[in-house]
């Protein structure tokens, strides 16, 4: 027994460990960290966080870093973006680093809930490399038909469909009423004629993923269009309260409504309507789509995902549309999307590059090489109801029109990047062959149902 124990304390000495690092960039930015097969975890504006092994730091040494951590537990770990200056994130983990407004925390056990109740965004960190991946390739060109499709967006629909997510006074994603409300939303789905509508699920305890498909009539399943948001919600009064309906029912609504306007066109390539859960957690909720995606090898021709739509702060309000800058290059798909808003909507957009994580279910795509675009009413959030019971219609959700005209920049998104179909296509329900003298044999053949 003591020859083990001298082994294993022999081991650890040898250096047998692994670490998180906080490592600076240079102009290169991950370019060399990812031609060395490190494992880059997360980007901000000047350094990256990574998971190396005692091997992967001899490939460090020409890069300022720091160690964060030695042998950390995959799950504990959280990206944090602080709205509130006032939360004291050493309440609730342990600060490994700081910049500006964003840290990376080891929540202490018990506290996750208790943090997210704040006005923070938070991210789970997991051992995954983020993936490269190439940038939007599409192009627009204005149909006549997509603005068929765009102009049958109705604000009373709209506003109906977010009160009644609101009704449900929680949709905390642990909370028995999230589970009710994906019932609603899968019910929606298929109400509107989904070709396929089912729960996926990813954390135990939480609220299921709803995602409804409409099928392409070229590129039936894998190539395919995503419109999305996070139905999940918090407070302060979680789990109790948390109507959430800026925070995100608006958003849920849009890919609900996309669904019902689209719904009696035909379009080449498949769409995915696809509502979150568990967001609010840190994303878990995309992060578990968006890894099986990746693993069956999906393609997603872009994903647009609206979290937090209708509070106007100003008038008039405009849209902020934010993407990478790399890694993957998303400015061309998010002139792409500004392209469709204004040829077919009144809608007023802002464009945002950054380097930085983007805390919201777009940036699950991001880390495995989709394009994605987070669209979003300001850019620094500055809705006072955010995460408060008092997010609800005429408050935290104050401006229907400015939601509407945003699903109508999604629906035209949406449209254009699945090319709507103008062919005609023929079903025979029931018919007789009538084949009586002259001509016929007189049989009278039927021909049942086709």
């Amino acid at each position: 027994m003591k020859n083990i124990c001298a082994l294993l304390l022999l081991l650890s000495t040898l250096g047998f460990t692994s670490q998180l690092v906080r490592v600076e960039l240079g102009e290169d930015r991950l370019t060399p960290l990812l031609d060395r097969g490190l494992t880059v975890l997360a980007e901000f504006e000047e350094w990256v966080l990574v998971y190396a092994s005692d091997d992967d730091m001899k490939k460090l040494k020409t890069h300022v870093y720091t160690i964060l951590e030695r042998n950390p537990v995959e799950g504990t770990h959280y990206l944090v973006r602080i709205i509130d200056p006032g939360v004291r994130l050493a309440e609730y983990g342990a600060v490994l680093t700081t910049d500006g407004s964003d840290a990376v925390i080891r929540i202490h056990e018990g506290m996750l809930e208790p943090l997210i109740r704040n006005r923070v965004q938070v991210k789970r960190i997991l051992f995954t490399p983020i993936q490269e991946g190439g940038g939007w390739s599409g192009r627009f060109t204005y149909d006549p038909l997509v603005q068929d499709i765009v102009d049958m967006v109705d604000p009373d629909s709209v506003l109906a469909c977010v009160q009644r997510l609101q009704d449900f006074r929680s949709r905390y994603s642990t909370y028995d009423s999230c589970f009710a409300a994906a019932n609603y939303i899968a019910n929606k789905f298929s109400e509107y004629g989904c070709d396929s509508v089912y729960f996926q699920y990813h954390t135990g305890g939480h609220a299921p993923n709803v995602i409804a498909v409409k099928r392409g009539i070229v590129h039936p399943d894998s190539i395919y269009a995503v419109v999305c948001g996070h139905f999940d919600a918090t407070s302060s009064m979680a789990p109790t309260i948390a109507p959430g309906a800026d925070d995100n029912a608006s958003g849920t609504v849009g890919t609900i409504e996309a669904a019902r306007v689209m719904k009696d066109f035909l379009f080449e390539h498949a769409i995915r309507f696809i509502a979150f859960s568990g967001e609010e957690f840190g994303l878990y909720g995309s992060e578990y789509y968006a890894a099986q995606a990746y693993a069956q090898g999906d393609s997603i021709l872009g994903v647009l995902n609206a979290d937090m739509i209708a509070y106007a702060n100003t008038l008039p309000e405009s849209l902020e549309v934010i993407g990478k800058i790399s890694n993957p290059p998303c400015e061309t798909f998010a002139d792409f999307f500004i392209a469709c808003a204004d040829s077919y909507t009144t809608l007023l957009t802002d464009k945002h590059m950054t380097s930085s994580w983007i805390p919201s279910d777009n940036q699950s795509f991001l880390d495995y090489g989709y394009v994605a675009l987070c669209n979003i009413e300001d850019y620094g959030l500055t809705n006072p109801h955010y995460h408060q019971p008092s997010d609800t219609i005429g408050a935290g959700y104050n401006n229907n029109d400015f939601c509407t005209e945003v699903i109508k920049a999604q629906v035209a998104a949406l449209a254009v990047m699945a090319v709507p179909s103008t062919s005609v296509y023929l079903s025979m329900v029931d018919f007789w062959m009538v084949d009586t003298a002259p001509g016929g044999n007189g049989n009278g053949w039927r021909k049942g149902r086709k």
